[in-house]
């Protein structure tokens, strides 16, 4: 099996499982922008752990200053202000339809990909959009 594959199958069943402990998290006087500070502390000294313990650190130095703004954006759209998107909606709604609302980010992924990155439109990705976008609407 393909390890890209397997990571990703990961991936789904650690998303998955995540939102569970996030909206109990969010129960009680946690607004969801503390409840992102709270989340990101642990990740990022984790991460920070990591590099220094594989002594990485000198390898930040070398990354081109292109490369670093655009993953600091990712960071922000994704990490803070679609965290903090997220929260709000699983804070106030049902975990069993925000989530399946929220992951289909990938739509957005698709246009952004065929538009700036060049990628194809082909009948596969259309018949997943139309999957998704009719998953959505039974949700709602």
């Amino acid at each position: 099996m393909d390890k890209s594959f397997i990571f990703a199958v990961l991936a789904a069943l650690v998303w998955g499982l995540a939102p569970a402990f996030e909206k109990m998290g969010l129960k009680g006087p946690i607004d969801p922008f503390l409840g992102v500070f709270i989340r990101t502390i642990p990740i990022a000294a984790i991460v920070a752990a990591g590099v220094l313990f594989m002594g990485r650190m000198g390898e930040v130095a070398n990354i081109d200053l292109r490369s670093a703004l655009f993953l600091a954006a990712g960071g922000l759209l994704a990490g803070l202000f679609g965290q903090f998107a997220f929260y709000a909606a699983l804070k106030t709604g049902e975990a069993s339809v925000v989530v399946p609302v929220a992951a289909t980010y990938p739509l957005v992924a698709l246009f952004v990909s065929v538009i700036f990155l060049g990628e194809a439109f082909t009948v596969q990705k259309l018949a997943g959009i139309a999957l998704v976008v009719g998953g959505v609407v039974l949700l709602k």
